[in-house]
Formats: C-alpha cells, sequence, structure tokens
C-alpha cells in the first residue's frame, strides 16, 4: 500500500467518539467494530487520535490459516489457538477491531493475509464457524448486541453467509440498523427477517448528522 488512502470520516468517528465522551464527562463506549475490508484506515484513525485498540485479525494463508490473531500496538501479535478459553481480550471497555477477511500489513508485505481468491471464500464459508474462532468474550458480544450496519449491501452473496454462521436464522437479540440508501426489495426482507430496521439515507449524511449530534452533546450533569 502506498500510503495516499486517507481515513474517511466514518474512520475517525470510531476513532474520536472516545475520547469526546470522556471529554464530556461520559463513560467511553465498549466498542467491537467488526470489517470486512482489508486496509488499515481504522487503525490510522485511532493512532492519530491517541485512542488504545485491539485489533483481531484473520489469517488466510500459511501456517495459521484459519486462525485469528490478537494484536495491541507496539505489541506482537498472538495467536488464538483456543478461542473458547482466551481471554486476553476485554469484554466490557475499550475498542477491538475484528477485521475477518483477514488484513494487509504496512510494515512487512509477506504477512499480507486477506480472503480474496474463490478458494479462499470456498473454504472460509464452508468451513469456519466464525463464533467459534473468535475470543470466546467476542463471540457472546456478537450475540448480545445492538448492531449497527455501515455501508453494507445484502446482495453481497459471502456476508448473507456470515450472518448466518453468527446468528443462524434466529432475529438478532437486540435492536439493530442498517444505513442503506434505496434498499432493494431483497434488502428490505431479509432486514425485515432479522428485525433490522433500516435508515434509507446516505452514509456520509449520517456520519456526518452523528458527529454533529456528538459534539452538541452536553456534558455530563449539564455542567459545562
Amino acid at each position: 500500500m502506498t500510503g495516499t488512502i486517507e481515513p474517511t470520516p466514518l474512520h475517525r468517528l470510531f476513532a474520536l467518539l472516545p475520547g469526546t465522551l470522556r471529554d464530556k464527562g461520559y463513560s467511553a463506549p465498549a466498542q467491537l467494530i467488526v470489517s470486512t475490508n482489508y486496509d488499515d484506515l481504522l487503525e490510522q484513525s485511532f493512532r492519530a487520535a491517541n485512542e488504545p485498540y485491539d485489533l483481531v485479525c484473520y489469517v488466510a494463508e500459511g501456517e495459521l490459516r484459519g486462525k485469528f490473531l490478537h494484536e495491541r500496538p507496539g505489541q506482537a501479535p498472538v495467536v488464538i489457538e483456543k478461542p473458547n478459553e482466551y481471554r486476553g481480550l476485554p469484554a466490557d471497555k475499550g475498542t477491538v477491531i475484528l477485521k475477518i477477511h483477514g488484513a494487509v500489513d504496512r510494515t512487512d508485505p509477506d504477512r499480507d493475509s486477506y480472503v480474496i481468491t474463490e478458494d479462499h471464500y470456498i473454504d472460509y464459508l464452508t468451513h469456519t464457524d466464525i463464533s467459534n474462532l473468535v475470543p470466546v468474550t467476542l463471540a457472546a458480544k456478537l450475540k448480545r448486541s445492538h448492531f449497527l450496519f455501515l455501508g453494507y449491501g445484502l446482495r453481497d452473496w459471502n456476508l448473507r453467509v456470515i450472518l448466518h454462521r453468527i446468528w443462524g436464522e434466529q432475529k438478532l437479540t437486540y435492536k439493530s440498523w442498517a444505513i442503506q440508501l434505496h434498499p432493494s426489495p431483497l434488502d428490505t426482507e431479509y432486514w425485515r427477517k432479522r428485525d433490522v430496521d433500516i435508515l434509507d439515507i446516505q452514509l456520509d449524511d449520517y456520519v456526518s448528522a452523528v458527529t454533529e449530534r456528538i459534539r452538541a452533546l452536553e456534558p455530563a450533569g449539564g455542567a459545562r
């Protein structure tokens, strides 16, 4: 990667949210950001905001294929050998970025590992049960959280399979939302079956509105 791609307002919103809320006297949210992207724009944004995060990334190639790595900035990645026993991640504080399709590595291109070829997808989607591969604390959070789906359309069949592997056929336990401009009948019906509300709005407009609302939020207790 050349470094010419810059983080978007959406990436910066996630990174600035914890510090902005703390500055106003609120508890910072425990964010679990699930991404199918390969880039490191989220990580760039968190580093620029001096905001700590944990990165959990899928390995698509090599001897660790099919496992996830856990990495903190400035520390060597840890292989998650036994997800059901792994307790190295916070359950209710801080930010975790979960990359379920792998990622590029700016520091060492030989460590690039991502689901991209047809064989990768066949192997990933037919043999991978995400809820059994990620650490137990994240698996529990995936099934017991409100979800906000940003920029995803359900015409992408592999996304539908991944969601199915996390939740099966059941509706989501907690109220959730999808930001999607002009959803197709397929999208509308699929989200309805999951009990997910669609907000028919441009993603950039949504991000801008949320950013302004957070900035205008009154300090906790009404103090200034």
